[in-house]
């Protein structure tokens, strides 16, 4: 190990989706951990005092209890109190956000979108580091995503009044 080298660095994490284990090591950039830190302060400032709860990775998500499949989105957002357990989130949550990594982006706008959309996920953002801009699916409507840049303000649609500047969120 290098002298510099945290054990944090050392921990291996995994995804299993239909299956499949995907490794997410290396861990995210400074970057990719702003973005999310940004994001996370945003919702929960304004989920707080409300029902629904937001999640920062590392957060299990079991979408069906009935299988060994599971996630850990960047930002899981839950309203139902009876999904949220001691090991993370068994059941589908309302809203996943993830934010782009080169080792990763594939698998979120590929096997991630699929697996969100087929178990019932409202509304899933696929931000995106490098390029400045936010797809924004809403899952259970067949339309395609909208795609917002570092200008724009996005509503989330799951909540009232939920109003996101992504310039504060990708400064």
């Amino acid at each position: 190990m290098r002298a510099n080298q945290t054990d944090q660095e050392n921990m291996e994490r995994w995804e299993r989706i239909d299956g499949v284990i995907y490794d997410m090591t290396p861990p995210p950039t400074s970057v990719h951990q702003g973005i999310v830190g940004n994001l996370y302060r945003e919702i929960s400032n304004y989920l707080k005092g409300k029902s629904c709860k937001a999640f920062v990775a590392p957060f299990g998500v079991w979408l069906d209890n009935t299988s060994d499949d599971y996630v850990e989105p960047d930002i899981t957002i839950i309203c139902d109190p009876a999904k949220i357990h001691h090991k993370g989130c068994v059941g589908v949550p309302d809203m996943v956000l993830e934010v782009l990594s080169p080792s990763t982006a594939y698998k979120d706008k590929t096997a991630k979108l699929r697996i969100y959309k087929t178990a019932g996920v409202r509304e899933y953002w696929i931000v995106d580091p490098a390029n400045q801009f936010v797809e924004v699916y809403q899952l259970q409507e067949n339309a395609f995503p909208i795609v917002y840049n570092k200008n724009d303000v996005v509503t989330i649609s799951v909540f009232e009044n939920c109003n996101i500047h992504l310039q504060e969120i990708f400064e």
